[in-house]
Parts: structure tokens; sequence; C-alpha cells
């Protein structure tokens, strides 16, 4: 018998009334201890209340042959989690949506009462520029992007980095951030995992 994917019950918006929530979207294809580090170092960092996994059905930036079936992705995700605070979802699913700006304005629709800041590693903040309406999404919510030190120097020329209308703040130290659209916090880490899906996809073929 096929596990059934359980609802999110995206209607509960009352549970995460003035909560600070971190978005983690991705294939996870497959989830692994990196996305734990960054979910972790992201609610220590940033005084969240939660971490939400956003797994996509589909990322449009890579093709769909690339990827594992959706309900192996999720029950995957799912039995690497083992931390109170961070939540596995379909939401993406449920919403149907296919960007993440799309994404974004259904669940500000729904949790309106809810501040959310999306999480990424700086391989994401690399590319967010080629993100469907990337600069609308900036107009949603913050942003933070996590990485080792050394890559202070090599963000300078990120489009993202150089786009004046964000207000860029980098952390080294824990703090209670403002969740206000329009600050693009960027995370310095002293330990990170060295690990990718890419990598893992590799090792089992």
């Amino acid at each position: 018998m096929k596990k059934e994917i359980p609802s999110f019950n995206r209607y509960s918006s009352q549970k995460w009334k003035y909560r600070r929530i971190g978005l983690l979207g991705g294939s996870f294809n497959p989830p692994h201890h990196g996305h734990l580090h960054i979910s972790r170092t992201a609610l220590h960092m940033l005084g969240l209340d939660a971490i939400w996994w956003l797994v996509t059905p589909q990322n449009p930036h890579k093709s769909a042959r690339m990827l594992m079936p959706y309900r192996k992705r999720y029950a995957l995700c799912q039995d690497i989690v083992q931390h109170p605070r961070i939540h596995v979802t379909n939401l993406e699913k449920e919403f149907e949506s296919l960007t993440t700006f799309e994404t974004l304005i259904k669940l500000r629709s729904y949790f309106q009462d809810t501040d959310f800041i999306w999480i990424s590693g700086m391989d994401n903040a690399k590319t967010f520029h080629t993100w469907d309406n990337w600069k609308n999404i900036l107009n949603l919510v913050p942003t933070a992007h996590i990485a080792r030190p050394p890559a202070t120097d090599l963000i300078k020329n990120f489009p993202l980095r150089m786009l004046k209308t964000q207000n860029h703040h980098m952390l080294s130290y824990p703090e209670n951030v403002s969740l206000e659209a329009g600050n693009t916090y960027w995370i310095q880490q002293k330990k990170m995992i060295n690990i990718s899906s890419t990598d893992i996809r590799k090792s089992m073929t």
C-alpha cells in the first residue's frame, strides 16, 4: 500500500499566527544533511520559530527526467527530518504552483498573520536573478543565504548582492532580525557540510 502524503492543512492559519517561519524550498532530490544544517543554522541565527521545507513537484530549472518521483522525495524528507521545529510540507503540490513567486503569493494569502523569510544556500543566491519574478519575490519576503566566510568575496558580483533596493546585512552572530520584505541576510558560517544532492545521485549510479 502506498503511503499517503498528509495535508499540511494550509487553512490552519491560527496555529502559525505571529510566528516567524523560514521557508526552504527545493527538489530535495534527494534530501541530505546539508539541508538540515541550513535549516538549523537559520533557526539559530535568525530567531525563527520553525522551518518549513517546501518540496516542489517540479523545479522549473531542472529536467523532470532528473527527478525522483515526488512521493519518493517527500518520503525521504520525512525520514531524514527528526527535529521538532523543522516541518516537511506538500504546500507547493497543494497550491499547484509552478514558481516560487506563485507559492509565496498563496502563502501570504492563507497565512496573513505569519512572518516568512526565504532560506537558501549560496548556490541559489548566485542564480536568484534567473528566477521568475525575482524582484517581486523580494517585495514579498526577506531572504537569507548561508555560506562559509570566504564566500563574502564571492558574492560581491551576484546580481542579488548588487541590488541597491535591498538592505543587505552580513550576519556572523545570532540576531532577532527584521522579517520585513526588502532585507537580505548573508549568514557566514565557520562550519558547513560539503555535500549536494547531485553528488549523492552520482554515488548511487
